[in-house]
């Protein structure tokens, strides 16, 4: 997946974007050596001092963006899509799913705004174009297109898509 840094994130968003970019490049493309060793090392310095915690392993695609980027957590084998946005306090996580006894993650569509406090956990697919309200805990698929709130969340609003 392509990677681009957006212009309107704030300075640490910019930086910590730059160097999961190339630590994401050399992990995907099987390079180990000193640089990666050094991008795992800053990725380390921005989870100790943010809260970032993001491994070089997520897929992320194209147009990230995180505004006041402290206290997320991302799980290494979600898969998020192109155009996000992540505000504070996100935890997107993994957990076993009952039937087939395996870890199963979320994946993130395109053009998702996720709001602060949000929790999404398991074998959860959130469509293009949603938006996650504030402290929501997704534990449910999300069809695109659709405005979601609550603890579990639940879809209040389908946005047009004119």
């Amino acid at each position: 997946m392509s990677k681009k840094v957006v212009n309107n994130n704030p300075l640490i968003a910019k930086i910590f974007l730059l160097n999961f970019n190339l630590a994401s490049r050399y992990y995907t493309n099987g390079l180990r050596g000193k640089i990666f060793v050094i991008n795992v090392m800053i990725l380390k310095v921005f989870k100790f001092f943010c809260g970032l915690d993001i491994p070089a392993r997520a897929k992320i695609g194209k147009g990230l963006m995180m505004f006041h980027p402290q206290n997320i957590v991302i799980h290494r084998d979600v898969i998020i899509g192109d155009n996000v946005i992540l505000k504070h306090n996100i935890t997107i996580g993994n957990k076993i799913d009952k039937v087939t006894g395996k870890y199963v993650a979320p994946v993130i569509g395109n053009n998702v705004e996720l709001s602060p406090g949000v929790i999404i956990l398991g074998d959860v697919v959130i469509g293009d174009n949603c938006i996650i309200g504030a402290g929501s805990i997704v534990t449910k698929s999300i069809p695109k297109n659709s405005i979601a709130v609550g603890n579990p969340a639940k879809v209040i609003k389908i946005i047009d898509e004119k």
